[in-house]
């Protein structure tokens, strides 16, 4: 009988001794560099850095875990999807996580993308800190995360922190800002859209009563709907079927924005000559036949970048040095007001 072919044994898996042999190194040594540590000179760092990538050898992060107890990962907790019009694929979102990456992954830290619900119903999700995305109602999605008692930063309303370290941008002059142009437009009926529950949304709704108060117009209603399109045309339906008179609309999100100008051109109103819209956030929302929408824009690369900041600092033991920020925003006009 003939011998079967031996099988061919795989290549040995590289090991940190083989990378600190072929680099002239101690171990100890090979483990910082790769951790990122100042005690390795940054030209030694990068020499082995670039060994231990061309041996094919990567760190055992389970095993470093082990022994610094952290898991170097942040995890990102969004309130929660929404359906429909606005995706986790929204524009404004990844411009976010890419400045939050800027921090986060030269610092050694991994990001994990989850929805509160999913993050409070599985207790093996590991992570050094956590980064809320969205207040919830009154603020109050944000209290079973912060009982984790894990060190946590929020994007959302300054003004709802409770304590907490909070980035957001300046919603309420945002509301102004809409307000007072549409005010120096000759506009005095101003329609507002959007849940005043949400913190932030609450903030933009109070800059503009901000504008009212001190101008001959007036805020003839404010009526509460989702960030959503189909949520901005429902609204403004409601509207027109109880005979409110308005002749702007202010929405606190540009798919609202967008929904209430399908809703007014699906009735044969005109945008702008009868009635003008602002909306908030500066992201491109598929157009058909109506105008570009002036709008209201925050900076997400920049708040992405605050809020790893932030949370690398909280997760230091830092996060006294680190205070609630608050970003400003721009006017941009456009053919809908």
């Amino acid at each position: 009988m003939s011998t079967p072919p031996k099988k061919e044994s795989a290549p040995a898996r590289p090991t940190m001794a083989m990378v600190a042999k072929m680099a002239g190194v101690s171990k100890i040594t090979v483990s910082r560099a790769l951790g990122g540590s100042a005690l390795v000179r940054p030209e030694l760092r990068e020499k082995i850095v670039e060994i231990a990538r061309e041996a094919g050898y990567r760190m055992n992060s389970a095993a470093r875990s082990l022994r610094t107890r952290r898991s170097h990962t942040i995890a990102m907790v969004i309130e929660r999807l929404i359906a429909g019009d606005r995706p986790i694929s929204d524009p404004l979102l990844l411009a976010m996580i890419g400045g939050l990456l800027e921090i986060l992954t030269p610092s050694g830290y991994a990001m994990l993308l989850t929805t509160s619900d999913h993050y409070l119903d599985h207790n093996a999700i590991d992570a050094d800190g956590i980064i809320m995305l969205g207040q919830g109602l009154k603020g109050e999605r944000v209290k079973p995360i912060a009982a984790l008692g894990l060190p946590m930063v929020i994007w959302g309303a300054v003004t709802a922190a409770n304590g907490l370290t909070v980035i957001g941008s300046d919603n309420r002059q945002g509301g102004r800002l809409a307000a007072g142009h549409l005010v120096e437009r000759g506009r005095r009926k101003i329609l507002f859209l959007g849940d005043h529950r949400h913190p932030e949304v609450g903030e933009r709704l109070e800059g503009v009563r901000d504008v009212v108060a001190a101008t001959t117009a007036a805020l003839v209603g404010s009526i509460a709907c989702e960030f959503s399109r189909v949520a901005g045309a429902s609204a403004v339906q409601q509207a027109l079927s109880q005979n409110m008179e308005f002749d702007a609309i202010i929405a606190a999100s540009d798919f609202i924005a967008a929904g209430a100008c399908d809703a007014l051109i699906d009735r044969g109103m005109r945008v702008p000559d009868e009635v003008a819209i602002t909306g908030f956030d500066d992201i491109a929302v598929a157009t058909s036949n109506r105008p570009p929408l002036t709008t209201i824009r925050q900076d997400w690369s920049a708040a992405g970048r605050l809020l790893g900041e932030a949370i690398l600092q909280s997760v230091a033991g830092e996060e006294k040095g680190f205070s609630s920020t608050i970003l400003p925003v721009e006017l941009i006009v456009r053919q809908s007001s």
